[in-house]
């Protein structure tokens, strides 16, 4: 049981996010959060100022962890090795953080200047690593935003069980969709 002093945002977050991934990001409310934690309701407002700004916390937070797991993954790689190594980690921490996963999908809807800087982020790491490919910046964000879509697609489409067929393994699938969309920076080089 937590204590008035040792409450602060971090631990209500922490809190928040461990009950997203037991019970689901839609069913996190305020009492929930507070029982978690064993305080009554009202020390929250202490430290968040109701339900929007913790479920802004969330999608920082989640986005956040996304952005440490991409760059980890990039770190000592270069262009092939490391868009495939992102690619690999991005579907890693899908998979094992769906409702964190599913806070990152709502961070468009953020208003704070916080959450959209940390989900810049990751963008700018994608930019970093497409620079070796000396593509012009518009094809550069074209390729961004189409390898993005790809693997939140998939992603979204095997968490929500489109992918048991059983006729062809599913880490397959995702690695034979990654290596294709890095091929054609190959053909296009330079576009």
């Amino acid at each position: 049981m937590s204590t008035k002093r040792e409450l602060d945002t971090q631990t209500i977050l922490s809190s928040a996010v461990e009950l997203a991934e037991e019970k689901g990001l839609e069913n996190v409310s305020l009492v929930q959060v507070a029982e978690k934690l064993g305080i009554k309701p009202p020390s929250l407002y202490n430290h968040v100022n109701g339900m929007q700004e913790l479920t802004e916390g969330i999608a920082k937070l989640a986005v956040g962890r996304l952005e440490e797991v991409v760059r980890n993954a990039a770190v000592g790689r270069s262009k092939d090795d490391a868009l495939t190594a992102v690619a690999l980690a991005y579907r890693r921490f899908a998979g094992e953080n769906p409702e964190l996963y599913k806070a990152i999908l709502r961070f468009p809807d953020c208003h704070t200047k916080d959450v959209r800087e940390t989900g810049h982020a990751i963008v700018r790491i994608l930019y970093q690593i497409m620079e070796p490919y000396q593509y012009s910046k518009k094809e550069t964000i074209h390729f961004v935003r189409g390898f993005r879509s790809a693997l939140h697609g998939f992603v979204s489409l095997e968490a929500a069980g489109f992918f048991r067929d059983g006729e062809a393994a599913v880490d397959e699938s995702y690695r034979k969709l990654v290596s294709r969309l890095i091929s054609t920076l190959h053909t296009e080089e330079g576009a």
